[in-house]
């Protein structure tokens, strides 16, 4: 077959392509915007719910009141509703921190769509409230979901209903002993809240600075500290990010700090499998904050995803980011995951990613450090020269050591 005719031809199949994309991909890119695309009707309506479930005693938690009663959270405004999360800005002025007026966000998987729980079947008397047995059979299925958290750790908690929720307890259930079953009421509260993976780990690890600040809870939603990524972390498209080097460096010595506390600072290995500079934000503190942690796994979790049942290569045994490996003789997936939390946060964050137009955090570097970080940042990115390919190595943390350390040394000397 003629060359002329073989060009000719790809030529008009590229042709082919890219009006398609122009047409159909414009209309598949417009839908999924709608989608996700937050509603302020939905947003009031979500709101008005969750106050009308207080007011019947079905919702209850120490923001309640603020939300309801005495107005002092406000609504202002929606965000898109990211993986069934409804998120709810709103300016809090004295509920949250004293002498202060912050933005809290307030998120939940909404009960009735995405968020699907079966409400704790317990044991009761028939006067409809617990029985001995029902207090051991909830403190039971709450202490085994701590212990998922934190282990060890878990058995100094002497109140582990207080400890999950936003109230006392024992307090709840005096404060409102005309209601016939309060301690049912706080129960199945608690346990719509932790049934959220992300206010489970956030509520354990408030200690941790890039965990986002808890204000409390009511019903099943919950109002954290206000984190946006801004523009460092999530530039606009056309206009890029305006902040200087040194501050993106700041930024990025955050993240790998993050990176080596979930890798050696948890009883276990956390690994975080879907990692995008958008999933960080800046807090009031300046510190980033993890905004996304229903995409961190425990090591031992992390496990139970990867090891898929069968597999005939590679992408069979990935979970996300987490890339699993796949023994192609026998045809499972081993145990254990094939790179590691730096190596993602170096090629998804740091460096430029020309396949999707991104240009990483440490892009344009100051010219007297620039042949020492750009190789320092590939091998990060891309172990083993694995550029070009699924990275299915780990980076070692003498790669670790060696970026901090010329980043601190960057930001020193800017």
């Amino acid at each position: 077959m003629p060359r002329a005719y073989l060009v000719r031809k790809l030529k008009l199949l590229l042709l082919f392509c890219v009006v398609f994309i122009l047409f159909y991909g414009g209309n598949v890119l417009r839908r999924i915007i709608k989608d996700h695309k937050c509603s302020e009707e939905e947003s009031k309506f979500l709101m008005d719910e969750l106050c009308h479930n207080y007011t019947t005693n079905d919702a209850a938690g120490n923001m309640c009141p603020a939300l309801c009663s005495s107005k002092k959270l406000k609504y202002n405004k929606c965000t898109n509703y990211r993986g069934g999360k409804k998120v709810l800005i709103s300016q809090c002025d004295e509920v949250c921190e004293e002498g202060r007026s912050v933005v809290a966000v307030i998120k939940s998987k909404h009960p009735k769509e995405e968020f699907h729980f079966e409400p704790l079947d317990l044991d009761k008397y028939p006067n409809g409230s617990l029985s001995k047995a029902g207090y051991g059979m909830a403190y039971n299925i709450f202490k085994n979901m701590l212990d998922s958290q934190m282990l060890e750790e878990s058995e100094k908690i002497q109140d582990i209903f207080s400890f999950l929720w936003s109230l006392d307890f024992e307090q709840y259930k005096r404060e409102h002993r005309d209601l016939k079953v309060p301690e049912v009421i706080a129960i199945q509260n608690i346990w719509g809240l932790i049934n959220q993976d992300e206010y489970l780990f956030m509520k354990v690890y408030q200690k941790y600075s890039f965990v986002p600040k808890m204000y409390g809870t009511c019903g099943y939603y919950y109002v954290m500290e206000f984190a946006p990524p801004g523009d460092i972390l999530d530039p606009q498209l056309w206009t890029g990010s305006r902040s200087s080097f040194k501050e993106r460096a700041e930024i990025a010595v955050d993240i790998l700090n993050i990176v080596q506390s979930l890798d050696y600072g948890f009883f276990e290995p956390v690994h975080m499998c879907d990692v995008k500079a958008e999933n960080f934000g800046i807090g009031k503190d300046h510190q980033v904050k993890i905004l996304d942690s229903d995409s961190l796994f425990f090591h031992t979790s992390m496990l139970k995803n990867l090891a898929q049942p069968t597999c005939s290569n590679h992408d069979d045994c990935d979970f996300f980011d987490c890339r699993g490996w796949c023994e192609i003789e026998t045809g499972k997936c081993t145990k254990q995951r094939s790179n590691n939390n730096l190596q993602t946060v170096c090629e998804d964050i740091l460096v430029d990613k020309a396949t999707n137009f991104y240009a990483g955090l440490l892009h344009s570097p100051p010219v007297a450090y620039k042949e020492e970080l750009l190789p320092l940042l590939e091998e990060c990115a891309y172990p083993e020269h694995s550029k070009g390919t699924i990275v299915r190595t780990p980076t070692s943390d003498d790669i670790y050591w060696k970026l901090h350390n010329l980043l601190k040394k960057i930001i020193r000397e800017a």
